[in-house]
């Protein structure tokens, strides 16, 4: 290649005087899993997607002083604590009956029928992966 081709080839890729347009926005929800490493976050996407979240309370200081968690959010049917880690949510969801995921141990209260407890797990774990 000559050098004067070679200059035009290159000014032609990188010398283009107009910018590019913006990229179009790709959607206003989050991407799954965005957003949901706290017991609170998760209770909050779960409200926005349309899951009955009923009286959320942050017990916090009453229910991670034992168990070690960073933050723990109770409603009338479940109960969520976040983990500093995998493997304390772990643990500590073996230990106590729970289901976990990530650093999310959830706990559901008896009077929520097994087939509700289904639906709102599987909505967690299409939240948090």
């Amino acid at each position: 290649m000559t050098a004067g081709l070679l200059v035009a080839v290159l000014c032609g890729a990188g010398c283009a005087s107009e910018e590019p347009a913006p990229a179009a926005p790709t959607s206003q929800s989050p991407a799954p899993g965005a957003g949901t490493s706290t017991a609170r976050a998760l209770v909050d996407a779960l409200a926005r997607d349309g899951q009955p979240v009923l009286d959320p309370v942050d017990t916090t200081a009453v229910d991670c002083k034992d168990a070690g968690c960073a933050q723990a959010i109770t409603t009338d049917r479940f109960r969520v604590l976040s983990f500093p880690s995998t493997g304390a949510a772990q643990r500590y969801a073996a230990d106590h009956g729970m289901r976990q995921i990530g650093i999310l141990a959830v706990d559901f209260s008896p009077a929520v029928p097994d087939t509700e407890r289904d639906e709102i797990w599987t909505e967690i774990t299409r939240l948090v992966r």
